[in-house]
């Protein structure tokens, strides 16, 4: 008799969390819809179509979906250059979603992206939740859907799944659960080089909770650990059956003069230099920093060692399209929507008036987003 009225109790519970998922989906549909919106009234105004999304390294993308891993180096003036820097995870999708709708690859590319970018809206308020449940949803939705670089969530780029499974990880870190946790990580090793280093914080959040954990728990935080780098492991396995490199990925950023170096020596001689935009990307990598130190201040190590690792990769072979690695790394957007849910100004004698940052930044945001859109259409080569 416990077992079925244990059954019935959880049912309303049940019931209850579907119902709650589902508004909070609407949420995250309507924010992406709004995003839509903006683009769609963009490409009319500049004449163009939804085709000029994939540019830049979709094409690359495209390559992948369409014809596998190259056996040599082909492209760029030098002929070194090889699709073996773009991970398969997205292509690989893309390439089913071409099959099943039957639409074009590049076209495939672009609604891929675009999937994803709803699911990590809606990924992401869930996230926000368990690490900082006093962020509205709303709130955390739209900086998400609506902040300047939105814009690589409609363009055939992997910003858009590397933030939802990023979410999903972190999620499920937060909740303790380790294999789940593990097994969004194997999938992001897959989406970009940095998807691996997810089990940091896994590994950090496991050895806080490995002393109190019985040893079921244990073997399921080795398990959610031993998950993370199978995504990148048979990434290597083919390009070594392919190429005879399984760290080909790595050896062709060459061709894009992007060498690992000291990731404080191009931050400092971007704002030591003279060139604008170099500054402004060395500028939002030290904020970045910052940010992540705000994260190791509050003790939330699982996040901050994340972007550091997040950060710090990409910044050690240059400053070109960092941004796009930056505002698409889940710590740092939650920390800037707890940011904006800060009041600014309020009146001790109205009590219910109030003036919070997200008042202003919101509408400056939505600006920039509209002005990256309209610089990808126009072809701007700082968008790549």
């Amino acid at each position: 008799m416990s077992i079925e009225f244990d059954h019935l109790d959880r049912r309303p519970v049940f019931g209850e969390r579907v119902r709650a998922n589902g508004r909070l989906f609407v949420l995250a549909l309507l924010v992406f819809l709004l995003n839509q919106a903006l683009e769609y009234s963009l490409l009319r105004s500049a004449e163009a179509d939804y085709r000029v999304l994939c540019g830049w390294d979709c094409g690359w993308y495209a390559g992948v979906a369409e014809r596998g891993y190259d056996l040599q180096p082909h492209a760029h003036p030098r002929g070194d250059a090889a699709n073996w820097a773009f991970f398969p995870a997205f292509p690989l999708t893309a390439a089913a979603v071409a099959a099943i709708a039957d639409i074009s690859t590049p076209m495939a590319l672009v609604v891929t992206a675009k999937i994803f970018f709803l699911l990590a809206i809606f990924a992401f308020v869930k996230f926000a939740q368990v690490w900082a449940p006093a962020v509205p949803s709303w709130l955390a939705a739209a900086v998400v859907g609506l902040h300047p670089y939105a814009l690589y969530g409609n363009v055939g780029y992997t910003e858009s799944m590397f933030l939802l499974f990023s979410c999903l990880g972190l999620y499920a870190l937060g909740r303790q659960q380790f294999v789940a946790a593990g097994a969004g990580g194997a999938v992001l090793s897959a989406v970009r080089p940095v998807g691996v280093f997810i089990v940091i914080p896994l590994l950090i959040a496991g050895l806080r909770r490995f002393p109190e954990a019985h040893p079921q728990e244990r073997l399921r935080i080795l398990l959610g650990a031993m998950l993370v780098p199978l995504g990148l492991s048979l990434f290597m396995i083919h390009l070594h059956r392919v190429t005879g490199d399984a760290l080909a990925f790595s050896h062709v950023q060459i061709a894009w003069d992007r060498v690992p170096g000291n990731p404080l020596g191009h931050l400092l001689a971007g704002l030591r230099g003279v060139e604008p935009l170099p500054r402004l990307w060395a500028f939002m990598s030290l904020v970045a920093l910052l940010m992540v130190a705000a994260l190791f201040f509050r003790r939330q190590y699982e996040l901050a060692s994340f972007s550091l690792i997040a950060t710090l990769v990409p910044l050690s072979t240059g400053l070109l399209a960092m941004p796009r690695y930056l505002w698409w790394q889940a710590p740092l957007l939650l920390l800037m929507a707890q940011w904006l849910s800060l009041r600014l100004i309020s009146w001790p004698t109205r009590p219910h008036i109030e003036v919070k940052v997200w008042m202003i930044a919101l509408p400056l945001s939505v600006w920039g987003c509209i002005t990256m859109v309209q610089a990808w259409i126009n072809g701007e080569w700082f968008v790549v």
